[in-house]
Protein backbone atom coordinates (compact mmCIF):
# COMPACT_ATOMS: atom_id res chain seq x y z
CA UNK A 1 0.00 0.00 0.00
CA UNK A 2 2.15 2.99 1.26
CA UNK A 3 4.80 1.76 -1.86
CA UNK A 4 1.87 2.22 -4.33
CA UNK A 5 0.89 5.45 -2.85
CA UNK A 6 4.60 7.05 -3.15
CA UNK A 7 4.18 6.30 -6.50
CA UNK A 8 1.95 9.30 -6.81
CA UNK A 9 1.61 10.82 -3.80
CA UNK A 10 4.09 13.61 -1.96
CA UNK A 11 1.69 14.49 1.32
CA UNK A 12 -0.20 11.87 3.70
CA UNK A 13 -2.61 13.90 6.21
CA UNK A 14 -3.87 12.21 9.34
CA UNK A 15 -7.31 13.35 10.59
CA UNK A 16 -9.81 12.82 13.53
CA UNK A 17 -11.27 12.44 16.43
CA UNK A 18 -8.97 13.02 19.81
CA UNK A 19 -8.21 9.69 20.90
CA UNK A 20 -8.34 8.15 17.28
CA UNK A 21 -4.45 7.77 17.18
CA UNK A 22 -3.42 10.24 14.39
CA UNK A 23 -0.72 11.21 16.06
CA UNK A 24 0.61 7.79 16.46
CA UNK A 25 -0.50 7.25 12.94
CA UNK A 26 1.63 10.17 11.77
CA UNK A 27 4.64 8.85 13.26
CA UNK A 28 4.52 5.00 12.46
CA UNK A 29 3.99 6.91 8.82
CA UNK A 30 6.85 9.12 9.17
CA UNK A 31 9.70 6.00 10.30
CA UNK A 32 7.71 3.27 7.96
CA UNK A 33 7.77 5.40 4.76
CA UNK A 34 11.47 5.40 5.23
CA UNK A 35 12.20 2.01 3.66
CA UNK A 36 10.66 3.29 0.58
CA UNK A 37 12.01 6.40 0.26
CA UNK A 38 15.23 8.41 0.07
CA UNK A 39 13.26 11.64 0.40
CA UNK A 40 13.63 13.76 3.26
CA UNK A 41 10.08 13.43 5.42
CA UNK A 42 8.82 16.25 7.30
CA UNK A 43 6.20 15.55 9.95
CA UNK A 44 4.15 18.73 10.49
CA UNK A 45 2.33 19.34 13.34
CA UNK A 46 -0.75 21.14 12.58
CA UNK A 47 -2.54 20.08 15.90
CA UNK A 48 -4.07 23.20 17.41
CA UNK A 49 -6.19 21.83 19.97
CA UNK A 50 -4.89 20.78 23.41
CA UNK A 51 -4.66 17.07 22.32
CA UNK A 52 -3.72 13.90 23.99
CA UNK A 53 -0.61 13.47 22.59
CA UNK A 54 1.09 15.80 20.14
CA UNK A 55 4.28 15.09 18.35
CA UNK A 56 5.58 18.18 19.06
CA UNK A 57 6.34 17.42 22.23
CA UNK A 58 8.37 14.37 21.21
CA UNK A 59 10.54 16.68 18.56
CA UNK A 60 14.24 15.43 19.77
CA UNK A 61 13.60 11.76 20.22
CA UNK A 62 11.21 11.67 16.54
CA UNK A 63 13.81 13.72 14.18
CA UNK A 64 16.73 11.75 12.41
CA UNK A 65 18.88 13.05 9.33
CA UNK A 66 15.53 12.08 7.33
CA UNK A 67 12.51 13.07 9.21
CA UNK A 68 12.08 16.49 10.06
CA UNK A 69 9.24 17.35 12.43
CA UNK A 70 8.17 21.11 11.95
CA UNK A 71 6.02 23.10 14.55
CA UNK A 72 4.78 26.22 14.94
CA UNK A 73 5.93 28.20 18.16
CA UNK A 74 3.44 29.04 20.84
CA UNK A 75 1.43 32.17 21.71
CA UNK A 76 -0.22 32.47 25.43
CA UNK A 77 0.30 29.04 25.56
CA UNK A 78 -1.31 28.10 22.28
CA UNK A 79 0.50 26.91 19.27
CA UNK A 80 0.62 28.31 15.88
CA UNK A 81 0.53 26.97 12.27
CA UNK A 82 4.29 25.97 11.32
CA UNK A 83 5.83 28.88 9.29
CA UNK A 84 6.17 28.54 5.48
CA UNK A 85 3.25 25.63 4.87
CA UNK A 86 2.43 26.73 1.61
CA UNK A 87 5.76 26.56 0.70
CA UNK A 88 6.09 23.31 2.44
CA UNK A 89 3.24 21.69 0.73
CA UNK A 90 4.44 23.21 -3.27
CA UNK A 91 7.97 21.03 -2.74
CA UNK A 92 8.26 17.78 -4.45
CA UNK A 93 11.10 17.28 -3.00
CA UNK A 94 10.12 16.09 0.84
CA UNK A 95 7.15 13.86 1.55
CA UNK A 96 4.81 15.73 4.19
CA UNK A 97 2.98 14.00 6.88
CA UNK A 98 0.54 16.50 8.14
CA UNK A 99 -1.07 15.80 11.80
CA UNK A 100 -4.13 17.46 12.27
CA UNK A 101 -5.65 18.63 15.70
CA UNK A 102 -8.29 16.27 17.22
CA UNK A 103 -11.47 18.03 16.71
CA UNK A 104 -13.79 20.33 14.25
CA UNK A 105 -11.93 23.36 15.61
CA UNK A 106 -8.36 21.60 14.60
CA UNK A 107 -9.50 20.89 10.99
CA UNK A 108 -10.62 24.45 10.61
CA UNK A 109 -6.77 25.20 9.86
CA UNK A 110 -6.81 23.04 7.03
CA UNK A 111 -8.94 25.23 5.36
CA UNK A 112 -6.58 27.56 4.12
CA UNK A 113 -4.89 24.88 2.26
CA UNK A 114 -7.93 23.07 0.74
CA UNK A 115 -6.10 23.58 -2.38
CA UNK A 116 -3.37 21.64 -1.90
CA UNK A 117 -5.04 18.88 0.86
CA UNK A 118 -7.36 17.63 -2.32
CA UNK A 119 -4.79 17.83 -4.98
CA UNK A 120 -3.80 14.61 -6.36
CA UNK A 121 -0.94 14.12 -4.83
CA UNK A 122 -2.27 14.87 -1.44
CA UNK A 123 -3.88 11.77 0.44
CA UNK A 124 -6.09 12.30 3.62
CA UNK A 125 -6.64 9.75 5.92
CA UNK A 126 -9.39 9.77 8.87
CA UNK A 127 -8.25 7.50 11.86
CA UNK A 128 -11.27 5.66 13.93
CA UNK A 129 -10.97 4.29 17.29
CA UNK A 130 -14.33 1.92 17.71
CA UNK A 131 -13.39 2.08 21.19
CA UNK A 132 -13.28 6.12 21.80
CA UNK A 133 -16.89 7.56 23.27
CA UNK A 134 -17.05 9.83 20.02
CA UNK A 135 -17.32 6.60 18.11
CA UNK A 136 -19.19 4.47 19.49
CA UNK A 137 -22.43 4.91 16.80
CA UNK A 138 -22.57 5.16 13.09
CA UNK A 139 -24.25 8.36 13.32
CA UNK A 140 -21.74 9.50 15.83
CA UNK A 141 -18.76 8.43 13.69
CA UNK A 142 -20.49 10.74 10.87
CA UNK A 143 -21.40 13.38 12.40
CA UNK A 144 -17.65 13.73 13.73
CA UNK A 145 -16.54 12.95 10.29
CA UNK A 146 -18.40 15.18 8.50
CA UNK A 147 -18.00 18.24 10.10
CA UNK A 148 -14.36 17.94 10.44
CA UNK A 149 -14.01 17.04 6.48
CA UNK A 150 -16.51 20.55 6.00
CA UNK A 151 -14.11 22.57 8.59
CA UNK A 152 -11.10 21.65 6.51
CA UNK A 153 -13.18 21.62 3.09
CA UNK A 154 -11.85 17.76 2.43
CA UNK A 155 -12.98 16.27 -0.56
CA UNK A 156 -12.45 12.44 0.46
CA UNK A 157 -10.72 10.85 3.02
CA UNK A 158 -9.86 6.77 3.53
CA UNK A 159 -10.58 5.36 6.54
CA UNK A 160 -7.60 3.59 8.79
CA UNK A 161 -9.27 1.04 11.60
CA UNK A 162 -7.50 1.70 14.95
CA UNK A 163 -9.03 -0.87 17.43
CA UNK A 164 -7.15 -0.06 20.34
CA UNK A 165 -6.98 -0.06 24.10
CA UNK A 166 -3.72 1.33 24.86
CA UNK A 167 -1.65 -1.50 26.63
CA UNK A 168 -3.78 -4.05 27.35
CA UNK A 169 -5.09 -4.21 23.85
CA UNK A 170 -5.42 -8.06 22.77
CA UNK A 171 -5.83 -10.03 19.67
CA UNK A 172 -9.93 -10.46 20.61
CA UNK A 173 -10.03 -6.50 21.01
CA UNK A 174 -8.45 -5.78 17.48
CA UNK A 175 -11.17 -8.71 15.75
CA UNK A 176 -14.15 -7.14 17.85
CA UNK A 177 -13.30 -3.91 16.92
CA UNK A 178 -12.56 -4.36 13.43
CA UNK A 179 -15.94 -6.08 12.95
CA UNK A 180 -17.92 -3.32 15.23
CA UNK A 181 -16.07 -0.79 12.84
CA UNK A 182 -17.04 -2.55 9.60
CA UNK A 183 -20.63 -3.08 10.82
CA UNK A 184 -20.95 1.12 11.93
CA UNK A 185 -19.61 1.70 8.03
CA UNK A 186 -22.10 -0.73 6.52
CA UNK A 187 -24.33 1.07 4.31
CA UNK A 188 -22.35 4.66 4.32
CA UNK A 189 -20.06 4.72 1.35
CA UNK A 190 -17.11 4.31 3.53
CA UNK A 191 -14.77 1.30 3.58
CA UNK A 192 -11.74 0.70 5.76
CA UNK A 193 -8.81 0.83 3.89
CA UNK A 194 -5.73 -0.51 6.34
CA UNK A 195 -5.86 -1.81 9.99
CA UNK A 196 -3.50 -0.79 12.89
CA UNK A 197 -2.56 -3.47 15.92
CA UNK A 198 -0.17 -2.75 18.25
CA UNK A 199 3.15 -4.51 17.72
CA UNK A 200 2.70 -7.27 21.10
CA UNK A 201 -0.49 -8.86 18.77
CA UNK A 202 0.42 -12.03 16.25
CA UNK A 203 0.41 -9.86 12.79
CA UNK A 204 0.31 -13.49 11.39
CA UNK A 205 -3.12 -13.72 12.82
CA UNK A 206 -4.48 -11.38 10.02
CA UNK A 207 -2.47 -12.72 6.99
CA UNK A 208 -5.88 -13.60 5.21
CA UNK A 209 -7.54 -10.38 5.91
CA UNK A 210 -8.44 -8.79 2.40
CA UNK A 211 -6.87 -5.63 3.75
CA UNK A 212 -3.41 -4.16 4.38
CA UNK A 213 -2.32 -4.77 7.97
CA UNK A 214 0.25 -2.75 10.02
CA UNK A 215 1.82 -3.36 13.26
CA UNK A 216 3.38 -0.46 15.08
CA UNK A 217 5.28 0.14 18.19
CA UNK A 218 3.33 2.28 20.45
CA UNK A 219 5.57 5.61 20.37
CA UNK A 220 3.26 7.55 22.82
CA UNK A 221 4.50 4.69 25.62
CA UNK A 222 7.78 4.16 24.23
CA UNK A 223 8.94 7.85 24.32
CA UNK A 224 7.81 8.42 27.57
CA UNK A 225 9.49 5.26 28.69
CA UNK A 226 13.06 7.28 27.93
Amino acid sequence: MLRQLLRSKRTFVFLGESGSGKSEMSIFFAQKLLEYTGKTIWLIDMDQTKGMFRSRDWKNQIENERIQVCCGEHFMDMPLVPHGMVQKLENKDAIKILDVGGNEAGAVVLGQFSQWLNAEDCIVFYLINPYRNFSGSQDNILFFMDRIRNAGRIQNVHIISNPNLGKSTQEEDVINGQRMLEKMLSGTGYQIEALMIPNWVDEALFSNWKLPVYSFKPQIQFLSDG
